[in-house]
């Protein structure tokens, strides 16, 4: 794997989704109303928005997602990103470690645990590399250098089928994830990539060691459509297209899969987290994410779009929302963040 190659793509990605029209449709949310409580008999001083992630504090419920890994910059995007999460105290999702397990080299990039040393963070592989079983050891050892506190897998069939280097072919993946999940010695867990988690092997996965669940529904930045404006092939760009008419908004695939684990949490089954992202842009779409089952909420695009003020303007970004989430949370009775599970109707 070419350095180079690296740097350019992965910087390529960064301006395309500064730059350019890459959200996919309608994440759902405004098609819910949060439940109010007339005599919420509560101060400001009374609401606590923080929540506990992989036995670390945070000051709200919010992951910075998955960005980057790779693209250079001096300092680097992931370490602007740390300084912010662990000034701001929410958890952060460093971008795909493919290039830092390939490439030595790029391994400061992903370095940050001296940089935020009390907030958790987590890794990020992909699911196809790891059928590999070189590749999955030396994940385990690199997270391990790292210091990560979890590792999230993701999963993007469709980026992948647009991407002009990406993956065609997709079997062995499930048998990878829980061989990972058995090898790791932290926390698993699994995400799409904007098309909104659905699978039918949500109990092999659950019982092989994945213990929370990224939905990552359509509403937020689209890959697919990141690939195809980076691709100078016609058959790419009619294929992404086409693909425009697969996948779930956040808010549905975040009701559909509770619903799911209804199911599949019985007896000695944990109930997995449940992280909603896809198209999180204000503090309602995160209370409305939470009401709907989520236990955490995560974007990714508008911390991009704040960094360009420096870690300064991700904090502030960050202090809005839980101020705002903070008076939503006052409004419907809800001394925590979690109280509001539950606390919407649809329209």
């Amino acid at each position: 794997m070419d350095p180079t190659d690296i740097r350019t793509r992965k910087q390529t990605h960064l301006d395309l989704c500064m730059s350019e029209d890459v959200e996919s449709d309608d994440p759902g949310f405004l098609r819910f109303r949060l439940i109010p409580e007339s005599l919420p008999e509560l101060a400001p001083e009374n609401i606590d928005t923080s929540a506990t992630f992989l036995g670390r504090r945070l000051s709200l419920p919010f992951i910075i997602g998955a960005m980057t890994g790779g693209a250079g910059g001096n300092p680097p995007l992931n370490h602007i990103l740390a300084r912010a999460a662990a000034r701001a105290g929410v958890a952060l999702a460093l971008g795909s470690m493919r290039a830092a397990i390939e490439v030595p080299e790029l391994l400061d990039e992903f370095d940050v645990r001296a940089i935020a040393p009390d907030v958790p963070l987590l890794g990020n592989v992909s699911a196809w590399q790891l059928r590999d079983d070189s590749f999955r050891s030396r994940t385990v050892e690199t997270a391990r250098r790292l210091e990560l506190d979890g590792m999230f897998v993701h999963v993007n069939a469709g980026q992948e089928l647009v991407q002009p280097e990406g993956e065609r072919t997709f079997i062995g993946a499930l048998d990878a994830i829980t061989r990972f999940a058995a090898a790791y010695p932290g926390p698993v867990l699994l995400k799409e990539v904007g098309l909104g988690l659905s699978t039918r092997h949500l109990a092999r996965l659950l019982d092989g060691g994945v213990i929370g669940l990224d939905v990552a529904g359509r509403g937020g930045t689209d890959f697919v459509r990141v690939e195809a404006l980076r691709s100078e092939d016609p058959d790419a760009q009619s294929l992404a297209s086409a693909l425009e008419s697969v996948g779930l908004p956040t808010a549905h695939a975040l009701q559909r899969l509770n619903e799911e684990l209804e199911g599949h949490t019985t007896g000695r089954r944990r109930r997995p987290l449940v992280i909603a992202s896809g198209g999180i842009r204000t503090a309602s779409d995160m209370a409305v994410a939470l009401a709907l089952g989520a236990d955490l909420v995560s974007a990714a695009r508008p911390i991009l779009l704040a960094s360009q003020r420096g870690e300064d303007g991700i904090v502030d970004w960050l202090d809005a929302r839980r101020r705002e989430l903070a008076s939503l949370c006052l409004l419907c009775g809800c001394r925590t963040p979690a109280e509001l599970k539950g606390r919407a109707v649809g329209l």
